[in-house]
Order: structure tokens, then sequence, then C-alpha cells
């Protein structure tokens, strides 16, 4: 397939990598959320949204406004984390700063789904809503500190993690540049 896009193989490369270094951050939540680790959950955080930039930076796709959409959403998710650290404390500003960075994740999912047919991309894509419409209603009804609510959702940032892991894996496995295989 002929493009006049320029895009060599290490942007596809850099483009994966964001994709392990995101999953890196999942896997730091994810295994420290059980636990309470604030500094796990923070450190898990940063690197997640860290995966998530640079993926967001060297995505490949034909409509800049896709793109623009993806980058605009991830970086005010990390403006909204940022002031969330230096002047709001409250952890509603950080759920809406992971509702933005998981929106722009939504898109890169999404388009690796649509794209290469990747079945987790399209739950993980389709799954990012739920879980901020649920964090909002757990810190809206003061159930954050519950046993039952904290165990749900160890376990679902658990199924997560491991869909992220199986996405992965495909995704590394897949040849440098392959274009997508849109059904159009």
């Amino acid at each position: 397939m002929e493009t006049d896009i320029y895009y060599p193989k290490t942007y596809d490369i850099i483009y994966r990598s964001g994709y392990v270094i995101g999953f890196l951050g999942i896997l730091l939540f994810a295994l420290s959320y059980p636990f309470f680790n604030r500094f796990g959950l923070f450190l898990g955080i940063s690197v997640f949204y860290l995966g998530s930039l640079i993926s967001g930076i060297f995505l490949l796709v034909w409509r800049k406004e896709v793109k623009i959409f993806i980058l605009l959403c991830i970086i005010l998710g990390i403006i909204f984390a940022v002031s969330y650290l230096l002047f709001f404390k409250n952890p509603e500003v950080l759920i809406i700063s992971m509702g933005f960075v998981l929106a722009g994740l939504a898109g890169l999912y999404g388009k690796e789904a649509h794209c290469f047919h990747f079945i987790e991309g399209w739950i993980l894509m389709w799954s990012f809503p739920f879980l901020i419409f649920a964090n909002l209603l757990i810190y809206g009804l003061n159930l954050q500190n519950n046993g039952l609510v904290h165990t749900i959702f160890s376990t679902v940032y658990l199924v997560v993690m491991l869909l992220a892991l199986s996405f992965l894996i495909k995704k590394l496995r897949q040849p440098l540049m392959q274009f997508c295989q849109n059904q159009d």
C-alpha cells in the first residue's frame, strides 16, 4: 500500500513503546490499588499518562481530526492531573483527569480494534466510560472506603490489566508498519 504520509518504522516502534509504558503504568496501578499504596497508584497513573501521550503523539491515522481529538483529551487529562497535584486536592479532579486520558486512550484502542480486529481493543474502549462513571458515582456516594466496593474495583482493574496485556502482546507480535485492514 503506497502512502504519501511520512511514517518511518522508528515512529511505529515509538508508538508501540507508548503501549508498553502505558501497560507498565496499568500494571503498577492495578497491583497497588488492592493495598491502598498511594505512591504506587500515583506512579502508575503517571507512567500510564506518559505511555498514552507517547502513543498519541506517534499515532498514524488518516484523519488528522481523530489524532487531534485523542491528543487533546490526553493533554487535558495531564493538565488536570498537574492542577490536582499543585492546586486542587479534590479526588474528583483526578477522576476528571483520568476521564480525559481514558477518552483519548479509548480512541487509540478503538483505532487498533477497528483496523486490526483486536477484540481486547473493543472491550477496553467500551469499558473506559463505565470506569469513569463508576468512579464518579462511588465518590459521589462516598463509598470509596467501602471494603466490598474496593474489592470489586480491585478485580475490575486486574481484568483491565489482563486485557491490556493481551492487547499489548498482539500489538507487539504484529509486523511493523502493518496498515489498517479496514473492511470498507
